[in-house]
């Protein structure tokens, strides 16, 4: 067996967001049958810090609903540790060992993967437990999330585009953040959909299109087609989607969700010509998908533009989010007015 793999206890750190974890979880416990123990360290909430012990409740929530009765030596409930306080090195170190190293025996292995919580968690577990490292393993991992790679300490690539790997329903996925859906599907006339998308894109203005559901249901009928069966995910295309907690007054709305294994992006129609409008669907479909799958997630804003204005919505999204051409996408008129491009361009963005 690959040294790597060679382990019966994993060893997760939980930061704010918790689908890292579950990629790196289902990754192992799909390749994996000897792991027993799941231990999730998280912070516990007091007058010094904020706690995550209500991700790690979610986390495990989801791995006993993926892997209970489906792998051989997995035990349930996991075991959840917390630390009283994450920046202290002393405090972590005394922890650790009081609540899990005296519980192992001399045989008991492990992987620590650090890619969750803070800097200080990840530096002195990863110390406490590299005393413990024997000759020729390789007990420690993290997640490469710009790449989707699984990395030992040596750099050795040892998961290569984890999507294609690991999978998640976006149901599961919003409920790892404490979100639930709100509405139901309803229907929308494919017809109809195609007549207002045909008058649309024609030159001109169209004032009298306001609705944008029609150009969702299109648009999501025409992904399904040409991309739904390149995406690692049964349920990977979804349309209109509202979404709340249930200490929220109010929700927000994703109009297309895609799904590639586990990596979200967000799809926002906007049917009208001002730029100013459409840079703020932007704003917001960009920070809503980062809420919900990360820092990886990525957006695509589709509006009533033409190709001047395209581009500096691109641009603007790009420089004023401090991100780049990777994690958003800005579609208008000129590319939709060719069915091929949009979807090549949709397509490169989702799966690259």
């Amino acid at each position: 067996m690959n040294d790597y793999k060679d382990f019966n206890h994993l060893i997760l750190l939980i930061g704010t967001n918790p689908l890292p974890n579950f990629v790196v979880a289902d990754y192992f416990l799909q390749s994996n049958l000897n792991v027993q123990t799941v231990w999730l360290i998280h912070s516990e909430a007091n007058k010094l810090q904020a706690g995550t012990d209500g991700q790690a409740t979610n986390l495990e929530a989801l791995l006993r609903k993926r892997w209970k009765g489906k792998h051989p030596n997995l035990r349930f409930p996991c075991e959840k540790i917390s630390l009283s306080d994450v920046s202290d090195a002393a405090s972590i170190r005394s922890e650790i060992e009081r609540k899990m190293l005296r519980r192992w025996s001399n045989t008991d292995t492990f992987h620590l993967n650090y890619t969750g919580g803070t800097k200080a968690m990840a530096t002195h577990v990863y110390s406490r437990l590299q005393e413990l490292q024997k000759s020729g393993q390789r007990p420690f991992s993290y997640l490469d999330a710009n790449n989707f790679r699984l990395v030992v300490d040596d750099d050795r690539i040892i998961a290569d585009d984890l999507r294609r790997k690991v999978r998640i329903e976006f149901e599961d996925l919003i409920a790892l953040h404490d979100f639930t859906r709100k509405n139901q599907d309803s229907p929308v006339d494919l017809t109809d959909a195609e007549q207002m998308f045909k008058r649309f894109i024609e030159p001109g203005k169209k004032s009298d299109i306001k609705d944008g559901r029609w150009l969702e249901a299109y648009l999501a009928q025409k992904l399904r087609v040409g991309l739904g069966g390149k995406l690692n995910n049964e349920k990977g295309i979804l349309q209109n989607w509202e979404i709340g907690r249930s200490d929220w007054r109010t929700h927000f709305e994703l109009d297309i969700i895609l799904l590639h294994g586990y990596h979200l992006t967000g799809l926002s129609c906007y049917v009208g010509s001002k730029k100013g409008e459409a840079k703020n669907k932007g704003f917001e479909i960009i920070q809503r998908c980062k809420q919900i799958g990360g820092d990886e997630a990525r957006a695509i804003v589709v509006a009533g533009l033409e190709k001047p204005h395209t581009e500096l919505l691109q641009e603007e999204l790009e420089y004023e989010t401090g991100g780049n051409r990777k994690n958003v996408l800005a579609l208008g008129l000129a590319d939709l007015r060719n069915e091929t491009l949009y979807l090549r361009k949709i397509e490169e963005f989702v799966l690259n």
